[in-house]
């Protein structure tokens, strides 16, 4: 059944007449009446009793009139939603960037409260190493992580300073320290993200900023946050990760942590390019992208 058929129907339903209803729609007597017979014809059912300017409804009539009012009517209040989540941007996909390699599963909880707000916005969520140029040019929406405080083209929030603490295997003699200075660390290998991992530049220039020694050190490089953790299970070296880790440790790893003296840091922020306009929903997420440490 086209929308068009129903429609000239219920207008035909208030006028009662064919002229009217024709005179009112613009269009033909002769058209109208054809549309009418083809939904009788697709309905296998007479509708209307013709007569003569004071045409009736049969019992069939009469149920797709209240039918047809139901369906016109959710059909507006479907068109009034959509112009609503339209002018809201709240039927967007929102693009969430991140150069931080450990969020993944720290950030689910917020993803999931912001879908039960709002579950008819999409998100996509990815890592790029190059953050604040996908900002700048538009290919995403909102940043959540290593952001420069300088940078004009971009507005962004401080919401944590954390250290990186050291990650070693629970065999390992360094576990029962209470902390550690870089001395500890000459000759241990070190597990640390690949270079394709932006944090990687962090603790590397404060190693070449702070403790050189530690340049001579056999190396792991890896690509994720869970690779890392595993290797420093089997306790093949030790790892600079962050703190916000500890407490999120999957229990199957027999790995602690230890603070390191002056160790590296990192600042994370929320940011958005500064000519963006932000939606309530932007809005929302940007709050629930505050508290995942």
């Amino acid at each position: 059944m086209k929308l068009k058929h129903l429609d000239y129907f219920l207008a035909l339903c208030k006028n009662k007449s064919f002229t009217k209803t024709s005179e009112e729609l613009g269009i033909s007597q002769p058209y109208l009446s054809t549309h009418i017979r083809e939904l009788e014809q697709e309905l296998k059912a007479q509708l209307i009793t013709r007569d003569y300017g004071n045409n009736k409804l049969t019992p069939e009539g009469l149920v797709l009139k209240r039918r047809g009012e139901t369906i016109f009517q959710e059909f507006e209040t479907a068109v009034a939603t959509i112009n609503l989540l339209v002018q809201t941007g709240e039927t967007a996909t929102i693009r969430i960037g991140t150069n931080l390699a450990d969020t993944d599963y720290l950030i689910a909880q917020s993803l999931t409260n912001f879908h039960q707000a709002y579950p008819s916005v999409s998100l996509d969520y990815s890592y790029y190493s190059n953050l604040e140029a996908m900002l700048e040019n538009k290919e995403i929406d909102i940043a959540i992580g290593i952001l420069k405080e300088e940078n004009t083209a971009i507005t962004s929030e401080l919401i944590l300073s954390e250290s990186y603490v050291v990650f070693t295997s629970k065999k390992n003699p360094l576990a029962d320290l209470k902390e550690l200075s870089a001395s500890h660390l000459q000759h241990l290998p070190l597990i640390t993200y690949s270079k394709k991992i932006y944090e990687k530049e962090i603790i590397d220039s404060w190693i070449g900023s702070n403790h050189t020694e530690l340049q001579h050190n056999r190396y792991y490089e890896l690509p994720s946050t869970i690779s890392i953790l595993n290797l420093v299970d089997q306790n093949f070296g030790v790892a600079f990760l962050p703190y916000s880790l500890v407490d999120s440790l999957p229990n199957y790893l027999n790995v602690t942590s230890v603070e390191m003296m002056d160790g590296p840091f990192r600042n994370i922020s929320v940011g958005y390019s500064s000519d963006f306009q932000l939606s309530k929903t932007h809005r929302y997420l940007i709050e629930q992208l505050q508290f995942i440490f």
